[in-house]
């Protein structure tokens, strides 16, 4: 209950400008004013869900643009190669997330908690939100 009266959006913008960004606040509530007026708000799930996405994306940005000889994701090798069709420029896109080939296939077991993901090139994330495994056979 006490929750419910602490100055959160005084935190959140104090925090913001301490760490040289704009309020969050200020921009989401400019954004409400560009729609129609509506009886429901954004989903609260989707803006926690971008946000961590966007992070993971920032954390890939470090990760990718200085490795980029280890083995990857399909959809790196391909949009991060210049010659390929799907390449796009680095400073186009401030965090680096799967922008071009979202296409996976799940696996598993009927009634099995765990849902393992393959993508195109063969790499089989066994676990959700966890690492990526690649396999080959040699003779």
């Amino acid at each position: 209950m006490w929750l419910k009266w602490l100055p959160w959006r005084f935190i959140v913008r104090r925090a913001a400008r301490t760490h040289g960004f704009i309020d969050p606040i200020a921009i989401i509530s400019h954004l409400r004013r560009f729609a129609q007026p509506s009886e429901v708000t954004e989903p609260i799930e989707l803006i926690r869900a971008g946000v961590i996405f966007h992070a993971r994306g920032l954390m890939n940005t470090g990760a990718i643009q200085h490795n980029l000889d280890w083995i990857w994701p399909f959809w790196v090798k391909k949009q991060f190669n210049p010659l390929d069709a799907s390449f796009i420029p680095r400073s186009f896109s401030l965090t680096h997330i799967n922008l071009t080939h979202r296409n996976r296939t799940a696996v598993g077991i009927p009634d099995c908690k765990a849902m393992p993901i393959v993508d195109p090139r063969g790499l089989v994330t066994p676990f959700f939100d966890g690492w990526s495994i690649y396999g080959w056979v040699v003779s």
